[in-house]
Protein backbone atom coordinates (compact mmCIF):
# COMPACT_ATOMS: atom_id res chain seq x y z
CA UNK A 1 0.00 0.00 0.00
CA UNK A 2 1.10 3.47 -0.65
CA UNK A 3 3.09 5.81 1.36
CA UNK A 4 4.67 9.12 1.11
CA UNK A 5 6.96 11.66 2.97
CA UNK A 6 5.98 14.99 3.62
CA UNK A 7 8.28 17.91 4.49
CA UNK A 8 7.46 19.41 8.13
CA UNK A 9 4.48 21.03 9.44
CA UNK A 10 4.43 24.29 10.09
CA UNK A 11 2.43 26.71 11.81
CA UNK A 12 -0.75 28.78 10.57
CA UNK A 13 -0.64 32.62 9.61
CA UNK A 14 -3.61 34.51 11.41
CA UNK A 15 -7.04 33.64 8.82
CA UNK A 16 -9.00 34.88 11.57
CA UNK A 17 -9.88 38.52 9.48
CA UNK A 18 -10.90 35.91 6.45
CA UNK A 19 -14.97 34.98 6.45
CA UNK A 20 -15.26 31.74 7.53
CA UNK A 21 -15.71 29.62 4.43
CA UNK A 22 -12.64 31.09 3.01
CA UNK A 23 -10.16 29.90 6.18
CA UNK A 24 -7.88 27.28 5.79
CA UNK A 25 -6.43 24.69 8.67
CA UNK A 26 -2.94 25.05 7.75
CA UNK A 27 -1.24 27.29 5.42
CA UNK A 28 2.48 27.86 5.87
CA UNK A 29 4.51 29.56 8.80
CA UNK A 30 6.99 33.16 7.68
CA UNK A 31 7.48 31.96 3.89
CA UNK A 32 9.67 34.30 3.88
CA UNK A 33 11.99 32.05 6.00
CA UNK A 34 10.69 28.81 4.16
CA UNK A 35 10.53 29.45 0.62
CA UNK A 36 12.79 31.46 -2.25
CA UNK A 37 11.81 34.26 -4.13
CA UNK A 38 10.22 32.19 -6.96
CA UNK A 39 8.76 29.46 -4.68
CA UNK A 40 7.10 32.58 -2.74
CA UNK A 41 5.55 33.81 -6.09
CA UNK A 42 3.76 30.42 -6.63
CA UNK A 43 2.90 30.16 -2.99
CA UNK A 44 1.10 33.78 -3.48
CA UNK A 45 -0.59 32.71 -7.03
CA UNK A 46 -1.90 29.46 -5.19
CA UNK A 47 -3.30 31.80 -2.13
CA UNK A 48 -4.61 34.22 -4.11
CA UNK A 49 -6.07 31.18 -6.47
CA UNK A 50 -7.94 30.14 -3.44
CA UNK A 51 -9.54 33.06 -2.72
CA UNK A 52 -11.26 33.34 -6.33
CA UNK A 53 -12.44 29.51 -5.63
CA UNK A 54 -15.97 28.34 -3.62
CA UNK A 55 -15.07 27.07 -0.31
CA UNK A 56 -15.00 22.98 -1.00
CA UNK A 57 -12.97 23.51 -3.84
CA UNK A 58 -10.56 25.98 -2.29
CA UNK A 59 -10.06 23.55 0.17
CA UNK A 60 -9.60 20.61 -1.89
CA UNK A 61 -7.00 22.54 -3.55
CA UNK A 62 -5.34 23.34 -0.54
CA UNK A 63 -5.26 19.75 -0.01
CA UNK A 64 -3.62 19.16 -3.11
CA UNK A 65 -1.12 21.94 -2.84
CA UNK A 66 -0.16 20.02 0.22
CA UNK A 67 0.60 16.37 -1.24
CA UNK A 68 -3.12 15.50 0.43
CA UNK A 69 -5.96 13.80 -1.14
CA UNK A 70 -8.59 14.88 2.41
CA UNK A 71 -9.53 18.24 2.81
CA UNK A 72 -9.43 19.32 6.83
CA UNK A 73 -13.21 18.33 7.38
CA UNK A 74 -13.21 15.28 5.56
CA UNK A 75 -9.91 14.52 7.35
CA UNK A 76 -11.61 15.30 10.62
CA UNK A 77 -14.72 13.28 10.10
CA UNK A 78 -12.15 10.16 8.70
CA UNK A 79 -10.19 10.48 12.05
CA UNK A 80 -13.18 10.37 14.01
CA UNK A 81 -14.23 7.55 12.62
CA UNK A 82 -10.95 5.25 12.60
CA UNK A 83 -10.86 6.22 16.68
CA UNK A 84 -14.21 4.26 16.74
CA UNK A 85 -12.50 1.56 15.42
CA UNK A 86 -9.81 1.65 17.81
CA UNK A 87 -10.53 3.91 20.67
CA UNK A 88 -7.63 5.57 22.56
CA UNK A 89 -7.45 4.50 26.09
CA UNK A 90 -4.29 3.71 27.54
CA UNK A 91 -2.45 3.43 24.39
CA UNK A 92 -3.15 5.68 21.21
CA UNK A 93 -6.08 4.97 19.24
CA UNK A 94 -6.49 4.25 15.49
CA UNK A 95 -6.06 8.55 14.74
CA UNK A 96 -2.79 8.91 16.85
CA UNK A 97 -1.47 5.99 15.51
CA UNK A 98 -1.98 7.42 11.74
CA UNK A 99 -4.45 5.41 10.19
CA UNK A 100 -6.03 8.48 8.48
CA UNK A 101 -2.52 9.61 7.16
CA UNK A 102 -2.33 5.93 6.03
CA UNK A 103 -5.69 6.13 3.82
CA UNK A 104 -4.67 9.65 2.65
CA UNK A 105 -0.89 8.59 1.25
CA UNK A 106 -3.00 5.21 -0.74
CA UNK A 107 -5.62 7.40 -2.48
CA UNK A 108 -3.03 9.79 -3.29
CA UNK A 109 -0.21 7.25 -4.73
CA UNK A 110 -0.65 8.27 -8.31
CA UNK A 111 -0.56 12.27 -7.50
CA UNK A 112 3.41 12.36 -7.86
CA UNK A 113 6.08 11.50 -10.21
CA UNK A 114 8.51 9.22 -9.38
CA UNK A 115 7.27 5.50 -7.89
CA UNK A 116 3.91 5.08 -6.26
CA UNK A 117 4.51 4.26 -2.76
CA UNK A 118 2.63 1.01 -2.95
CA UNK A 119 5.33 -1.77 -2.11
CA UNK A 120 8.14 -0.89 0.64
CA UNK A 121 11.44 -1.49 -0.65
CA UNK A 122 13.54 -4.41 1.80
CA UNK A 123 15.28 -6.37 2.62
CA UNK A 124 16.63 -4.17 5.92
CA UNK A 125 14.23 -0.95 7.83
CA UNK A 126 17.27 -0.52 10.22
CA UNK A 127 14.97 -1.07 12.78
CA UNK A 128 17.32 -3.89 14.30
CA UNK A 129 20.76 -4.56 14.29
CA UNK A 130 22.71 -6.83 12.30
CA UNK A 131 24.08 -10.16 14.44
CA UNK A 132 27.54 -10.24 15.51
CA UNK A 133 28.71 -13.92 15.10
CA UNK A 134 32.00 -13.49 16.13
CA UNK A 135 29.98 -14.07 19.72
CA UNK A 136 26.59 -14.48 18.79
CA UNK A 137 25.53 -11.45 20.24
CA UNK A 138 23.75 -8.61 18.66
CA UNK A 139 26.15 -5.88 17.16
CA UNK A 140 26.45 -1.86 17.00
CA UNK A 141 25.73 -1.81 13.26
CA UNK A 142 22.50 -1.28 11.44
CA UNK A 143 21.78 -1.43 7.94
CA UNK A 144 20.42 1.53 5.82
CA UNK A 145 16.22 1.72 6.10
CA UNK A 146 15.51 0.70 2.48
CA UNK A 147 12.03 0.16 3.19
CA UNK A 148 11.54 3.90 2.80
CA UNK A 149 12.81 3.55 -0.76
CA UNK A 150 9.37 2.14 -2.51
CA UNK A 151 10.07 -1.07 -5.41
CA UNK A 152 8.77 0.35 -8.76
CA UNK A 153 5.65 -1.61 -10.22
CA UNK A 154 5.15 -3.99 -12.83
CA UNK A 155 2.92 -3.01 -15.87
CA UNK A 156 0.41 -5.10 -14.16
CA UNK A 157 0.11 -4.11 -10.49
CA UNK A 158 0.38 -0.46 -12.25
CA UNK A 159 -2.61 -0.99 -13.81
CA UNK A 160 -4.77 -3.13 -11.22
CA UNK A 161 -3.74 -0.14 -8.90
CA UNK A 162 -4.78 2.34 -10.64
CA UNK A 163 -7.97 0.75 -11.07
CA UNK A 164 -8.51 0.46 -7.37
CA UNK A 165 -7.63 4.06 -6.52
CA UNK A 166 -8.58 5.91 -10.01
CA UNK A 167 -11.78 3.49 -10.93
CA UNK A 168 -11.31 1.23 -13.77
CA UNK A 169 -13.31 3.75 -15.64
CA UNK A 170 -9.85 5.84 -15.70
CA UNK A 171 -7.45 3.47 -16.88
CA UNK A 172 -8.51 2.71 -20.53
CA UNK A 173 -7.01 -0.45 -20.52
CA UNK A 174 -9.02 -1.96 -17.45
CA UNK A 175 -12.11 0.09 -19.04
CA UNK A 176 -12.08 -2.08 -21.94
CA UNK A 177 -13.63 -5.13 -20.05
CA UNK A 178 -16.09 -3.02 -17.20
CA UNK A 179 -18.72 -4.49 -19.67
CA UNK A 180 -17.62 -7.98 -18.72
CA UNK A 181 -18.42 -7.09 -14.99
CA UNK A 182 -21.73 -5.62 -15.10
CA UNK A 183 -20.28 -2.00 -14.31
CA UNK A 184 -16.96 -0.30 -13.94
CA UNK A 185 -15.06 -0.90 -10.40
CA UNK A 186 -15.58 2.72 -8.39
CA UNK A 187 -12.35 4.48 -7.73
CA UNK A 188 -11.23 4.69 -3.65
CA UNK A 189 -11.33 8.14 -3.46
CA UNK A 190 -14.66 8.33 -5.07
CA UNK A 191 -16.00 5.68 -2.36
CA UNK A 192 -14.20 7.82 0.26
CA UNK A 193 -15.06 11.60 -0.42
CA UNK A 194 -18.95 10.50 -1.19
CA UNK A 195 -18.86 8.61 2.34
CA UNK A 196 -17.64 10.64 4.14
CA UNK A 197 -20.09 12.81 3.21
CA UNK A 198 -22.74 10.57 3.61
CA UNK A 199 -21.55 10.33 7.37
CA UNK A 200 -21.91 13.42 8.40
CA UNK A 201 -25.05 13.77 6.89
CA UNK A 202 -26.29 11.06 8.75
CA UNK A 203 -24.70 12.55 11.98
CA UNK A 204 -26.30 15.89 11.49
CA UNK A 205 -29.95 14.13 10.80
CA UNK A 206 -29.25 11.46 14.06
CA UNK A 207 -27.15 13.45 16.52
CA UNK A 208 -27.95 17.49 15.33
CA UNK A 209 -24.00 17.87 14.47
CA UNK A 210 -21.14 16.57 11.74
CA UNK A 211 -19.70 12.77 12.94
CA UNK A 212 -16.01 14.63 14.83
CA UNK A 213 -18.37 16.92 16.65
CA UNK A 214 -20.16 14.24 18.23
CA UNK A 215 -19.12 12.71 21.60
CA UNK A 216 -17.77 8.85 21.85
CA UNK A 217 -20.88 7.68 22.95
CA UNK A 218 -22.82 9.46 20.35
CA UNK A 219 -20.61 8.45 17.29
CA UNK A 220 -20.33 4.65 18.13
CA UNK A 221 -24.38 4.43 17.88
CA UNK A 222 -24.03 6.81 14.69
CA UNK A 223 -21.44 4.28 13.72
CA UNK A 224 -23.55 1.38 14.36
CA UNK A 225 -26.34 2.67 11.95
CA UNK A 226 -24.19 3.54 9.42
CA UNK A 227 -22.56 -0.38 9.73
CA UNK A 228 -26.11 -1.58 9.35
CA UNK A 229 -26.77 -1.10 5.77
CA UNK A 230 -26.22 2.43 5.37
CA UNK A 231 -23.88 1.68 2.27
CA UNK A 232 -24.43 -0.90 -0.44
CA UNK A 233 -22.31 -3.41 -0.59
CA UNK A 234 -19.64 -3.21 -3.92
CA UNK A 235 -20.02 -6.32 -6.17
CA UNK A 236 -16.96 -5.23 -7.76
CA UNK A 237 -15.18 -5.56 -4.37
CA UNK A 238 -16.33 -9.23 -3.12
CA UNK A 239 -19.99 -7.30 -1.63
CA UNK A 240 -17.92 -4.83 0.61
CA UNK A 241 -19.59 -1.94 2.28
CA UNK A 242 -17.44 1.55 2.92
CA UNK A 243 -17.16 0.43 6.42
CA UNK A 244 -16.07 -2.86 5.68
CA UNK A 245 -13.05 -1.23 3.55
CA UNK A 246 -12.46 1.56 6.00
CA UNK A 247 -11.91 -1.25 9.22
CA UNK A 248 -9.18 -3.45 6.78
CA UNK A 249 -7.69 0.71 5.96
CA UNK A 250 -7.32 1.30 9.71
CA UNK A 251 -6.48 -1.91 10.48
CA UNK A 252 -3.40 -2.26 7.89
CA UNK A 253 -2.66 1.62 9.16
CA UNK A 254 -2.30 0.90 12.55
CA UNK A 255 -0.11 -2.00 11.93
CA UNK A 256 1.26 -2.11 8.68
CA UNK A 257 4.97 -1.21 8.26
CA UNK A 258 5.39 2.74 9.90
CA UNK A 259 6.98 3.20 5.90
CA UNK A 260 3.73 3.46 4.51
CA UNK A 261 2.59 6.37 6.84
CA UNK A 262 0.85 4.56 9.74
CA UNK A 263 1.68 3.13 12.88
CA UNK A 264 3.49 5.87 14.25
CA UNK A 265 6.52 5.11 15.57
CA UNK A 266 5.70 1.14 15.70
CA UNK A 267 3.66 1.73 18.33
CA UNK A 268 0.71 -0.41 17.50
CA UNK A 269 2.86 -3.02 16.86
CA UNK A 270 3.83 -2.64 20.64
CA UNK A 271 0.15 -2.17 21.62
CA UNK A 272 -1.02 -5.90 20.42
CA UNK A 273 2.69 -7.22 21.44
CA UNK A 274 4.85 -7.14 17.99
CA UNK A 275 8.46 -6.22 17.27
CA UNK A 276 7.54 -6.03 13.65
CA UNK A 277 10.37 -6.65 11.10
CA UNK A 278 13.31 -8.67 13.49
CA UNK A 279 15.79 -9.13 10.42
CA UNK A 280 18.77 -9.00 9.93
CA UNK A 281 19.02 -9.62 13.94
CA UNK A 282 16.09 -12.53 13.92
CA UNK A 283 16.40 -14.50 17.37
CA UNK A 284 18.65 -17.24 17.46
CA UNK A 285 22.24 -15.77 16.21
CA UNK A 286 24.81 -18.34 15.09
CA UNK A 287 28.22 -17.61 17.14
CA UNK A 288 31.88 -18.83 15.81
CA UNK A 289 32.61 -19.54 19.36
CA UNK A 290 30.63 -21.93 20.14
CA UNK A 291 29.80 -23.06 16.85
CA UNK A 292 26.11 -22.67 17.06
CA UNK A 293 23.26 -20.38 17.99
CA UNK A 294 23.16 -18.50 20.33
CA UNK A 295 19.43 -17.56 21.79
CA UNK A 296 18.31 -13.71 22.93
CA UNK A 297 17.76 -13.66 26.27
CA UNK A 298 14.49 -11.10 25.69
CA UNK A 299 13.13 -13.74 23.38
CA UNK A 300 14.15 -17.07 23.84
CA UNK A 301 13.22 -19.92 21.58
CA UNK A 302 13.19 -23.00 23.73
CA UNK A 303 11.85 -22.06 27.47
CA UNK A 304 9.08 -19.85 28.27
CA UNK A 305 8.85 -15.86 27.60
CA UNK A 306 10.69 -14.32 30.49
CA UNK A 307 7.16 -12.43 31.28
CA UNK A 308 5.39 -15.44 31.65
CA UNK A 309 7.70 -17.34 33.97
CA UNK A 310 5.85 -17.61 37.45
CA UNK A 311 7.36 -18.35 41.33
CA UNK A 312 9.09 -21.87 41.00
CA UNK A 313 9.87 -21.44 37.55
CA UNK A 314 6.06 -22.64 36.32
CA UNK A 315 5.00 -21.20 33.48
CA UNK A 316 2.05 -18.28 33.95
CA UNK A 317 0.58 -17.12 30.18
CA UNK A 318 -0.39 -13.38 29.89
CA UNK A 319 -4.20 -13.58 30.18
CA UNK A 320 -5.73 -12.03 27.05
CA UNK A 321 -7.50 -8.79 26.88
CA UNK A 322 -10.90 -8.22 25.75
CA UNK A 323 -10.21 -7.86 22.07
CA UNK A 324 -7.84 -10.57 22.40
CA UNK A 325 -10.61 -12.84 23.42
CA UNK A 326 -13.05 -12.08 21.04
CA UNK A 327 -10.70 -12.52 18.43
CA UNK A 328 -10.11 -16.26 19.88
CA UNK A 329 -13.82 -16.81 19.83
CA UNK A 330 -14.00 -15.72 16.13
CA UNK A 331 -11.50 -18.11 15.17
CA UNK A 332 -12.96 -20.95 17.25
CA UNK A 333 -16.28 -20.30 15.88
CA UNK A 334 -14.74 -19.88 12.54
CA UNK A 335 -12.70 -23.11 12.82
CA UNK A 336 -16.02 -25.25 14.34
CA UNK A 337 -17.88 -24.47 11.57
CA UNK A 338 -15.06 -25.99 9.26
CA UNK A 339 -15.28 -28.54 11.15
CA UNK A 340 -19.25 -29.13 10.84
CA UNK A 341 -18.92 -29.23 7.27
CA UNK A 342 -20.70 -26.05 7.37
CA UNK A 343 -18.37 -24.52 5.02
Amino acid sequence: MPRLRFPRESRQPDSSALPPELRWDAPPESVALLLNRRQFLRAAAVVLGLLALPYSRAERAWARARGRFFTGSERATLDALCDTIIPPDDMPGAAALGAGRYIDIMLSAFDGGGTPPIYAGGPFSGRNPYPDNQNGTPSKHRPHNSFKHFVELTRLQDLTWRGEILGTANVPELAAFDAQFGAPKKSLRDVYRASLVKVDQVAQAVAGAPFAKLGTTQQAAVFKMLDNGAFMPDPRRGGMTFIDLLIQHTLEGCFSAPEYGGNLRGQGWTMVGLEGDDQPLGYSIFSLAIDGYVERPDHPMSTPNPDEVGPGGTVVPRPLTADGKSIQNGILATAGLFGNGAC
